[in-house]
């Protein structure tokens, strides 16, 4: 696996100590933003679907400095490849972007903050490589307590219909960025502005890796359509619960009012319940306001992750 190096950003939201990494891969190249010094203790931040590694400068910027923060564009955002057009995606395709990154610093054991998708993503590598992950950070994991699977009829056929055929849009499983609609750049920032409850400052550093200027002067989205219809593992309540709970590794979960509110845990309420944590490696706190507290609430979410780091000192921990 080759490198181009970590490359100093020269980004006007780029922070002083930001550099780019970039790394070829099978499919194309994989981005990824750090921050900090490789030599200190690794911190691995992974976005949510629809997002860019640049999202979480906000909070990086407010995190402990004596850590190495790297924050990756998975593949399909940020200035990541897509993965090559085919079916729909899986949340364990995106497992193996995260290990060139880990092979890549040679780390043996870090930290892991997901947000949204990237808390189901954590959940799996943690499965796959015990131990590995010595703290874990789950910012508001609604993605990873979606799947239920309590009818197999009903499952098979929207797994059907969104893998293979049946689906009114399935054609967008082989569009690529350059059929994404366009707008001015005052447009797509007030749409995401909306979207993701933020400021204008704070989505720019969302913009500014996951869009691009056509040749009329307007702006398209670079993110993979594919991940409007993401495929998550899919779990009985019993099997998910033990796949969860089976870890020993030091845990925070940090839910928003929001999403608490339409009902996104219902199906599963041991993510709100630290006794039902068997290892008692558990706990989480809420916070006011939306899915995107990384982006709405950088300083209420930095301190939080900074008192955990604090209290859990970084050991390898058993399975």
């Amino acid at each position: 696996m080759q490198s181009l190096g970590l490359i100093p950003r020269f980004s006007k939201l780029a922070l002083n100590n930001e550099k780019e990494l970039i790394l070829k891969v099978p499919w194309g190249k994989l981005t990824a933003l750090c921050w900090g010094e490789p030599s200190d203790p690794p911190v691995f931040l992974c976005q949510g679907r629809l997002d860019s590694c640049s999202s979480f400068r906000p909070l990086v910027q407010r995190l402990p400095s004596q850590y190495f923060y790297v924050s990756v564009d998975l593949p399909g955002n940020g200035k990541s490849d897509h993965y090559p057009r085919s079916g729909a995606l899986h949340v364990i395709d995106f497992v193996p972007p995260i290990e060139k990154i880990i092979d890549h610093f040679k780390w043996n054991k870090f930290t892991w903050v997901g947000h949204s998708l990237g808390a189901a993503i954590g959940k799996v590598l943690n499965q796959l490589q015990p131990g590995q992950i010595t703290r874990m950070v789950d910012v508001d994991p609604e993605p990873a307590y979606l799947p239920r699977l309590n009818d197999l009829s009903f499952w098979y056929k929207d797994y059907c219909s969104v893998k293979f055929c049946g689906a009114d849009d399935h054609y967008k499983l082989k569009l690529g960025p350059e059929t994404a609609p366009k707008y001015t750049y005052e447009d797509v920032r007030n749409k995401m502005m909306k979207a993701r409850g933020a400021s204008e400052h704070i989505v720019e550093h969302v913009l500014e890796r996951c869009l691009e200027q056509t040749d009329d002067g307007l702006y398209r989205l670079t993110f993979d359509q594919r991940f409007k219809f993401l495929l998550l593992p899919t779990f009985l309540y019993d099997s998910l619960h033990e796949f969860y709970t089976s870890p020993k590794t030091p845990t925070l979960g940090i839910f928003a009012t929001e999403s608490i509110a339409r009902n996104c845990y219902k199906a599963f309420p041991f993510a709100l319940d630290d006794k039902a944590w068997r290892h008692g490696n558990y706990r989480h706190i809420v916070l006011e306001g939306g899915h995107d507290l990384h982006l709405q609430k950088p300083e209420d979410l930095a301190e939080h992750i900074a008192t955990f780091l604090k209290d859990n000192p970084e050991k390898i921990v058993a399975k």
